[in-house]
């Protein structure tokens, strides 16, 4: 009987062959990859709340995300339009300031800078003539008022032809929109029933992989997948959490530095937060903005002075940040160094535009517990070794402060767990140490 096992050399040739297919698949999906990987991001936020609906209540795992899903169409759509309005405002916020008067400002401290130059005394006269005549003709460029045409009547038959090409022009721009917001409406029923797919299948996917995976590898296959599935929720919940505490925060301290428009620069300062690391850089742009056409509204202090004070409270807010809000919101889900984090936001922008700054994070911490895997198994040592956790009391700052006015205390008496017993004196020749 003839054996109908594939031979070394066509097993090798079938596995490339594969290969080759399943990069050419995606290559004909690019389209629709990034639709996928949004719709894999919804499905991943709202998995732990699916879990959890289905330990409580002990419901089928098709009717907890039915739940979910039909609880999210009803209020997303209403953060939505609070977003949208809350945004409309701010940038009408930032429209509406008096831009001219900064730039009135600076155009006069270059005059006066200017004229200042040429009261100077060079070493030599050429020189003094030289640096007199580029400053008489900057301040004649700076002073010099274009001269403005007479407009001239337009004719009746360009009147009608303007009116012509303008109706054109708005017919096909209704039916662009038109279009555009039927391609927009299929993308999102395509996105939101993949998510829901994922949701329900999540299960069949693990199952799947895990079939192709060697029994003696599987143990460690699942700690991997389920580090990775914990890292990627991690970091939406938490970037949600931050969006959330770091607008307030830029709220209450705008609010208290006076900046008029606080509440629409501590939206701005929530929403860039999905950009790590360059967002905070970002938002204070604008504050810094306000801050110099605008002042305080109650503090007696120039502009430049509330513009050096808001970047302080920026600067602070993001120390907070990095030190202690993003250590217990994230975790060390997504420790990466801030150069790296950078770095990756660029190459994501470059790569697949807002969506790529928005994953470059996970997608990097993701690699590195790929590549951390597979560096311990070349090496072979144990992939996830465990991590001893230093036990951290928590912080009660009564306790603190109470332990620093006794340490400052010179009139404090000893508490009766600090003091020793007799029998526990440290002897020395069978007498205690105050006969000595």
């Amino acid at each position: 009987m003839m054996s109908s096992e594939w031979s070394k050399t066509t097993r090798y040739i079938a596995g490339v062959i594969l290969a080759i297919l399943a990069v050419f698949i995606i290559y004909l999906s690019r389209s629709v990859l990034p639709l996928l990987v949004i719709a894999a991001l919804i499905a991943v936020i709202l998995r732990p709340l699916i879990l959890w609906l289905q330990r409580k209540t002990r419901m089928s795992r098709g009717v907890s995300v039915a739940l979910v899903y039909l609880l999210g169409l009803m209020v997303v759509p209403l953060l939505l339009a609070l977003a949208i309005q809350a945004v409309v405002n701010a940038v009408s916020f930032f429209a509406a300031l008096n831009y001219q008067s900064i730039l009135e400002s600076v155009m006069e401290w270059i005059r006066s800078t200017l004229v200042g130059v040429k009261d100077l005394q060079f070493p030599t006269a050429s020189m003094d003539t030289a640096v007199d005549q580029l400053a008489d003709s900057l301040l004649a460029q700076l002073g010099g008022e274009p001269s403005a045409a007479l407009p001239s009547v337009p004719s009746a038959a360009t009147i009608l032809q303007s009116l012509g090409t303008a109706l054109t022009a708005t017919f096909r721009t209704a039916a662009g929109v038109v279009g555009s917001v039927l391609s927009q409406v299929t993308l999102f029923i395509f996105v939101f029933l993949s998510s829901v797919y994922i949701n329900l299948s999540a299960h069949t996917f693990h199952d799947g992989f895990m079939r192709i995976i060697p029994d003696r590898f599987k143990p460690e296959f699942t700690i991997l997948i389920a580090r990775i599935e914990r890292l990627w929720g991690s970091f939406f919940r938490g970037q949600l959490t931050l969006m959330l505490v770091i607008g307030v925060m830029s709220w209450l301290g705008l609010t208290i530095l006076g900046v008029p428009g606080a509440a629409y620069l501590g939206i701005v300062a929530g929403m860039l937060e999905l950009i790590p690391n360059l967002g905070p850089v970002i938002a204070t742009i604008p504050a810094v903005i306000v801050a110099l056409l605008e002042g305080s509204v109650f503090l007696p202090v120039s502009h430049w002075v509330l513009a050096l004070l808001v970047v302080g409270l920026y600067v602070l807010v993001q120390q907070l940040e990095n030190n202690w809000i993003v250590p217990r919101v994230l975790g060390d889900a997504v420790d990466l160094p801030p150069l790296v984090v950078m770095s990756g936001v660029l190459v994501g922008v470059n790569v697949a535009g807002l969506l790529g700054a928005l994953l470059a994070t996970p997608v990097i911490a993701t690699a590195r517990e790929l590549i951390r895997y597979t560096y311990r198994k070349i090496l072979g040592e144990n992939p996830f070794p465990p991590v001893e956790t230093p036990t951290i009391p928590p912080f009660n700052p009564l306790t603190r402060l109470r332990e620093w006015f006794d340490r400052v205390n010179p009139f404090r008496k000893p508490r009766a767990h600090e003091i020793l017993p007799e029998a526990e004196h440290p002897a020395v020749g069978g007498r205690p140490p105050e006969d000595l």
